[in-house]
């Protein structure tokens, strides 16, 4: 027996559930609004904001992490000593870092402060 379809073709209205959106704005930064209706149905999960003035600084501040990470003592275990290469480009991972920090807040940069002179 045959069976005939009539009428309107069924139309495949499952809801998408997850999924990401990405706003670009007149001056450089990027919005991506990240979605998933099954964890949080009122609205998205996280908003990831990239700036571009800060893209070398994120660089430099994950790169830090990465060999500051590998120095970290695991329980029940001694902790492991820094190489004289690795502590040197720590420090000067460190002291770019602040550079551009302090390039966009020059106010917040410590004072350095001077020995008193005595009489």
């Amino acid at each position: 027996m045959k069976i005939e379809r009539r009428g309107r073709i069924a139309e495949n209205d499952t809801p998408i559930l997850q999924y990401t959106q990405e706003f670009k704005e007149y001056t450089g930064e990027t919005f991506t609004w990240v979605w998933d209706k099954i964890k949080f149905p009122n609205g998205p999960i996280c908003v990831l904001i990239t700036d571009p003035q800060w893209v070398i600084y994120d660089k430099k501040e994950k790169q830090l992490v990465e060999l500051l990470s590998k120095y970290e003592s695991k329980k029940g275990e001694r902790k492991p000593r820094i190489t004289k290469a690795d502590k040197e480009a720590i420090e000067q991972l460190d002291h770019e870092i602040n550079e551009i920090f302090y390039s966009f807040y020059p106010e917040d940069r410590p004072k350095t402060r001077k020995p008193r002179k005595t009489k």
